[in-house]
C-alpha cells in the first residue's frame, strides 16, 4: 500500500471514530437518566456491570470470531448492532412517551436489552478501531497519531452534550435516540465500503488468563492498565451520576446540564493532541500521567463541596476534572501503544478490558456506597482513588 493510500485509510479512520462518537455521545450522557423511566434507580448500577461482564466475556472470546470471519465483518456486525439498540430504544420510547401501549414490563425488557447491546457494542467498537489504528500508525508517531484519534473523538463527544441539551426539552429521549441512530449509517456506509480492503493481520487468542499472564509479566504494561483502569472506572462513576446528580439535586435543566457538559469536554479537544506530541519528542509519558491524575483527583473531590447550582462554578469544576482525564487518556494510549502490535489482539484486549471491569466494580461500588452515605460524597471518595493511581504512573519507565 502506497503512502498516499495509508493516508486516505487513516482518514476513513477517524472519520468513522468521529461519526460513532457523535453517536455514541448523544447518548451516554442521557442513559442513565432515561433508564430511569423503566427501572428504579437501585438497579441502574447494577445493569451497567452486567452489560459490562457481558463486554469482558466477549472480548475474552473476539480473537475467534477475527479468525474465523475477518477483523471487517466483525466491525461491520458491531457497527450495525449499535445502530439497531439506538433506533430500538427511539421506538421503545416514543411508544412509552405516547402512551400507545400500557405494557410497561414488556417495555422495560425491550428497553434494557437495548440499552446492554448498545453497551457492550459501544466497547467492542472502539476495540476494532483500535486494531484498524495500530496497523496504520508509526511507533515512533503513536502519541500524534493517537492524539489525533482521540481529539477527534473528543471533539465529536465535545459538541454532543450542547446538541442533546437543545432536543432534549420536556422527556422526549426518543429524539435523540432517532438522530444518533441516523448519524451512525454513514458509519456504517463507510465501513463497508473503505475499510473492507483492509488485510487481516495474525491474531493471538484474547483469553482473559493469557493476557492478564502477559499484562502482569511487563511492570510497564501492568502500571499503565492499572492507571487506565482507573480513568475507567472514573468515567464508570461521573457518566452515570454526574447527569443524575446536577438534575435532580442540583436542579439544572436539560439545556444548561447539555452546556455545561460540552464546555466541560472541550478540555479533550484542546490538550490531547498537543501533549501527545510532547509526549514523542520531549517529556515522556510519566510527568504528564502522574500531572494528570493529581490534577482529577484534587478537583473530583472539589465537587462534594460545591453546595449551589451555581452554573459558572460547575462547569469550571467539571472543566479542570477532565483536563486531567484528558492527560491520562493520551498518556494511557500513547504509552500502550508504543509498546505493543497489531497482532498483539490478546493484549490489546486485555487492555481494553479495564472498561467493562471498571463498569462492573464501578458502578456497583457507589450503588453501595450511596445506601450509607451523601450522595454528593462519592465525588469525594473518586477523587482520592484517582490519586491512589499515581503510584502506578510513577512506576513507568519513559519511552524517551
Amino acid at each position: 500500500m502506497t503512502l498516499k493510500e495509508k493516508r486516505w485509510m487513516l482518514f476513513f479512520i477517524y472519520f468513522t471514530t468521529f461519526l460513532t462518537s457523535i453517536g455514541y455521545a448523544f447518548i451516554i450522557y442521557i442513559n442513565s437518566s432515561f433508564l430511569q423511566k423503566f427501572v428504579s434507580s437501585e438497579y441502574i448500577g447494577a445493569l451497567y456491570g452486567v452489560s459490562s461482564l457481558v463486554t469482558l466475556i466477549i472480548l475474552t472470546r473476539i480473537s475467534y470470531a477475527l479468525k474465523k470471519i475477518g477483523h471487517f465483518k466483525v466491525m461491520l456486525g458491531i457497527i450495525t448492532l449499535e445502530t439497531l439498540s439506538v433506533f430500538c430504544s427511539a421506538i421503545l420510547d416514543m411508544y412509552s412517551f405516547s402512551g400507545i401501549t400500557t405494557d410497561y414490563l414488556r417495555l422495560s425488557l425491550f428497553v434494557i436489552l437495548a440499552f446492554l447491546i448498545f453497551n457492550t457494542t459501544a466497547i467492542l467498537l472502539r476495540f476494532s478501531l483500535d486494531i484498524y489504528l495500530e496497523k496504520y500508525s508509526k511507533n515512533r508517531e503513536t502519541g500524534k497519531a493517537r492524539g489525533i484519534f482521540l481529539t477527534t473523538m473528543n471533539l465529536a463527544i465535545a459538541v454532543s452534550p450542547y446538541m442533546v441539551g437543545k432536543i432534549l426539552t420536556n422527556g422526549d429521549f426518543w429524539r435523540v435516540y432517532l438522530v444518533a441512530s441516523a448519524i451512525f449509517l454513514p458509519a456504517i456506509i463507510i465501513t463497508g465500503t473503505k475499510l473492507r480492503k483492509v488485510r487481516d493481520v495474525e491474531y493471538h487468542d484474547t483469553k482473559f488468563t493469557i493476557g492478564l499472564k502477559k499484562v502482569w509479566k511487563n511492570k510497564n504494561i501492568r502500571s499503565i492498565f492499572m492507571t487506565n483502569f482507573l480513568l475507567e472506572f472514573f468515567y464508570s462513576w461521573m457518566t452515570i451520576y454526574t447527569p443524575i446528580y446536577l438534575f435532580k439535586i442540583m436542579g439544572f435543566s436539560w439545556e444548561n446540564i447539555g452546556t455545561m457538559f460540552s464546555l466541560m469536554l472541550t478540555s479533550f479537544v484542546i490538550l490531547q493532541l498537543p501533549l501527545g506530541k510532547i509526549a514523542d519528542k520531549y517529556l515522556g509519558e510519566k510527568e504528564i500521567l502522574t500531572a494528570g491524575l493529581i490534577i482529577t483527583g484534587l478537583s473530583t473531590s472539589y465537587l462534594a463541596f460545591i453546595e449551589k447550582p451555581e452554573f459558572i462554578v460547575w462547569t469550571a469544576a467539571l472543566f479542570m476534572t477532565r483536563v486531567g482525564a484528558a492527560a491520562i487518556e493520551i498518556m494511557n494510549e500513547t504509552y500502550f501503544f508504543k509498546k505493543v502490535s497489531p497482532e498483539d489482539s490478546d493484549v490489546i484486549g486485555f487492555f481494553r478490558n479495564a472498561s467493562p471491569l471498571a463498569y462492573i466494580i464501578g458502578p456497583m461500588t457507589a450503588s453501595v456506597l450511596i445506601y450509607f452515605i451523601d450522595f454528593k460524597y462519592i465525588f469525594a471518595i473518586l477523587g482520592v482513588i484517582m490519586l491512589v493511581g499515581i503510584r502506578y504512573s510513577l512506576a513507568i519507565k519513559d519511552t524517551l
